[in-house]
């Protein structure tokens, strides 16, 4: 678990969860994951990435327009994220 965890930090590094509205779509479940698709406060969709315990891991950090469009970004994820490098930042001076 711990490195997939760091996979999927490595892939989403940086992203900011906002809102709190109800899901609106949950992709399926994988190794206790769960993406959870909602609508903001201007009514963009947005997702999140939850652990088995429900904390939120990692969320887009832009809003998109369209459903399809935020189910579209899971899915690139999805895919991509087992294979993403995992780079360390260089420390600052």
């Amino acid at each position: 678990m711990t490195m997939l965890r760091r996979r999927w930090f490595g892939a989403a590094a940086g992203l900011v969860a906002s809102g709190l509205a109800a899901p609106a779509f949950v992709a399926p479940a994988a190794a206790g994951l769960t993406f959870e698709v909602y609508q903001d406060a201007k009514k963009e969709y947005r997702w999140r990435l939850k652990s088995a315990n429900g904390q939120t891991i990692a969320s887009s950090g832009q809003g998109y327009k369209a459903k399809a469009d935020c189910k579209h970004a899971i899915e690139i994820i999805q895919k991509e994220a087992a294979s993403a490098k995992v780079v360390e930042a260089a420390e600052k001076g």
